[in-house]
C-alpha cells in the first residue's frame, strides 16, 4: 500500500510568452507552470519510484501497454496504449500484448518487445517499494516475435490490467538504459546503476522529456517533437516546490505557477470566490476507516457482532462528511471504493440510533460499556485529522452508551500495534496501487491478509467471493460478487467505511483538458491553454 498523504490539488496554470508576435518573431512558447508542496520525489526511475508525487511526471515521459479509459475518467475501462491490441485467456491467467509498430523512444530507437520484457524484468529484479506488482504476479513475460508479448501469471488474475495502468510498469528504452548501466538480471538490486541516469533523463516514449529534476526545487519537461501521436500544444511544464499554501494560493490567483498540493478546503474557496478559474472536482480511491477486533481476548464486547453493528449504526456520516470534511468527501459503503467495479453508494450504511440501542440491548450491554480507541497521531488522507475523526466519533457512540477511551499514539508504533492486531478499536486510511477492486477485497476478506489480520476477520463465504470474483474475466459477474461482498463485510462490521476523500483542482479559466486521476493524477498531454 502505497503511502500517500492528502490528495487535496491545486491546479492553476501559466501560460508564458507573448501572444502577439512581429512578422520574423519565434513563435510563442506555451509553458505550464505547476506549484506542489513538499513533493516527495525520491527518484524518477519509474521502476523503482513509489511516492506521491512522481506518477504524473513518470505519465507524463513514459506510457504503458494499456490506460484508463474515456481520457482517464473510467476507472473501470481498460484501453490499448503502447499495445495496439490485447487479448486476455478465459482462465485469466495469460495476457498477450500486439505492440504498436514504430513507437520511437525519445532516443529515437524502435520500441519492441524486448523493451517490454526488459522493463517488466527490471521492476521485479530491482526489488524496490514497487516490485511486488510485479514479482507477487508474473510468472514469465517473453517476446514471442518484435511486437508481441505474451505475459503468464502465477495464478489467475482478472486484475491485472488494471495493475499494468500503473505508472511502475512504463516501458522503458532497453539500450538506453542498458547503456548507462541498467540491467533487468536477477541481481538488478546489486548490479543496476542506471538510476542516477534516470533522475535527470527520461527513456520513453511520451509526450514529454524529462529535462531537469532538481530536488526540492522543481522538475522541467519539454515537449517530445517526435512524440508517436500528435504533439502537445505545451512547450513546457515546470512543476515547482513550492511549501508554503498561503503563497500557492496567491500565486494561483495571479496565474503565476500550475500546481499547488495540500491547499486545505478554505483556501479551495477563496479561489472559488475569487472568480480567477474554474474547480474540477473527482474523487480519489482513498478510504478512511473504522476497524474493530473481532478477537474475544482483546475485546470480549466488540467480538460480538451485534456490539459492531450497533457501532456502525450509530455513526453520524453526514455529520463527518458536511461538518468535519465540509463536503470534500464521499460516503464509502464499505471498503471498495465508488467508482470501481461492483461499487453501489446504495450499501452505504445510515445513522440508525434506534436500531444501534436495541442491538446493544440483545447482546447484553444495554446499559453500554468503555473501551479503548488508540489512534495515530496523524493527519489521514483528505486531510483529516485523526484526533478530529475520533472526538466525533466518541461523540457519536456516546448517544448509545459506548464509551471511546481515546489514547493517541505515535504513527510509527500505532501502526506496529494495529498490524500486529493489537488495538480493540482504532480508524485507519488505505491508499490504493491500481484501480480494480482486488486491490481491497483480497487484503480486507481474505483470511490472514493484511488488513483482516489485524483485526482476527474470517468469514470463508466473503473470503471464497474475493477469490473467485479475482479469477474470472466476465465483468458483470464480477461486480455482482463484489456486491455480495461488500453486503458481507458491512454485515460483519470488523471493518465501516468512513470517507472517500474528493480532490479539488483549481484551474485558470482558459484552461482546458485538467482531469483528476486517481492512479497517475493529472495527465498533461490533453491539457492546452490560450
Amino acid at each position: 500500500m502505497r503511502r500517500i498523504a492528502s490528495y487535496v490539488l491545486i491546479l492553476a496554470v501559466a501560460v508564458l510568452g507573448a501572444s502577439t508576435l512581429g512578422v520574423g518573431a519565434a513563435p510563442a512558447e506555451k509553458v505550464l507552470v505547476v506549484a506542489r508542496a513538499k513533493m516527495d520525489i525520491r527518484t524518477l526511475d519509474p521502476h523503482r519510484q513509489y511516492e506521491i508525487a512522481p506518477p504524473q511526471i513518470i505519465r507524463a515521459a513514459y506510457e504503458t501497454l494499456v490506460t484508463l479509459g474515456d481520457g482517464g475518467r473510467s476507472l473501470t475501462k481498460i484501453e490499448p496504449l503502447l499495445a495496439e491490441s490485447y487479448t486476455v485467456s478465459p482462465d485469466a491467467k495469460v495476457y498477450t500484448f500486439k505492440l504498436r509498430k514504430g513507437i520511437r523512444f525519445h532516443t529515437g530507437n524502435i520500441m519492441t518487445a524486448d523493451d517490454v520484457v526488459f522493463s517488466f524484468r527490471r521492476l521485479g529484479n530491482l526489488k524496490d517499494n514497487p516490485a511486488w506488482l510485479f514479482s507477487d504476479h508474473v510468472a514469465s513475460v517473453v517476446a514471442v516475435d518484435p511486437s508481441t508479448v505474451r505475459i503468464t501469471l502465477k495464478e489467475p488474475n482478472a486484475a491485472f490490467l488494471a495493475m499494468l495502468v500503473s505508472p511502475n510498469f512504463v516501458v522503458v528504452d532497453s539500450k538506453a538504459v542498458k547503456a548507462h548501466g541498467g540491467t533487468d538480471a536477477e541481481d538488478a538490486d546489486k548490479s543496476d546503476k542506471a538510476t542516477d541516469w534516470l533522475d535527470q533523463n527520461s527513456a520513453g516514449t511520451g509526450p514529454f522529456v524529462l529535462k531537469r529534476w532538481t530536488r526540492g526545487v522543481e522538475v522541467v519537461l519539454e515537449r517530445n517533437p517526435n512524440y508517436w501521436r500528435k504533439p502537445s500544444p505545451l512547450t513546457r511544464v515546470v512543476i515547482r516546490d513550492i511549501p508554503d499554501p498561503s503563497t500557492q494560493l496567491e500565486l494561483v490567483e495571479r496565474g503565476d505557477v500550475a500546481i499547488a498540493q495540500s491547499l486545505d478546503i478554505d483556501l479551495i474557496g477563496r479561489f472559488k470566490r475569487s472568480g480567477k478559474g474554474k474547480v474540477v472536482e473527482g474523487n480519489t480511491l482513498d478510504m478512511i476507516y473504522l476497524a474493530m477486533t473481532t478477537n474475544p481476548q482483546i475485546s470480549p464486547q466488540l467480538a460480538d457482532k451485534r456490539v459492531r453493528q450497533a457501532i456502525r449504526d450509530a455513526i453520524d456520516y453526514d455529520g463527518i462528511i458536511k461538518g468535519l470534511m465540509r463536503g470534500a468527501a464521499v460516503q464509502i459503503p464499505s471498503i471498495i471504493p465508488l467508482g470501481l467495479l461492483g461499487s453501489d453508494p446504495a450499501l452505504a450504511p445510515k445513522r440508525n440510533l434506534e436500531r444501534a440501542k436495541a442491538l446493544l440491548r440483545e447482546a447484553g450491554y444495554g446499559g453500554g460499556f468503555s473501551v479503548k480507541m488508540v489512534y495515530p497521531t496523524a493527519v489521514l488522507v483528505g486531510g483529516l485529522s485523526a484526533e478530529t475523526l475520533v472526538t466525533k466519533l466518541q461523540s457519536d457512540l456516546q448517544a448509545i452508551g459506548v464509551k471511546l477511551e481515546l489514547e493517541p499514539r505515535e504513527t510509527v508504533a500505532w501502526r506496529a500495534d494495529y498490524r500486529g492486531g493489537k488495538l480493540a478499536i482504532t480508524i485507519a486510511d488505505w491508499t490504493p496501487d491500481f484501480a480494480d477492486p482486488h486491490g481491497w477485497a483480497i487484503p480486507f476478506a481474505v483470511k490472514g491478509a493484511s488488513a483482516a489480520k489485524r483485526v482476527y476477520y474470517e468469514n470463508p463465504q466473503a473470503e471464497k467471493l474475493a477469490t473467485e470474483a479475482g479469477r474470472i474475466t466476465d465483468a458483470k459477474r464480477r461486480a455482482q460478487l463484489y456486491r455480495d461482498l461488500q453486503k458481507i463485510l458491512i454485515e460483519d462490521a470488523a471493518y465501516v467505511g468512513l470517507i472517500q476523500p474528493k480532490v479539488n483542482i483549481a484551474v485558470r479559466g482558459d484552461v482546458t483538458g485538467v482531469v483528476f486521476n486517481p492512479v497517475y493524477f493529472v495527465d498533461y498531454y490533453p491539457v492546452n491553454a490560450k
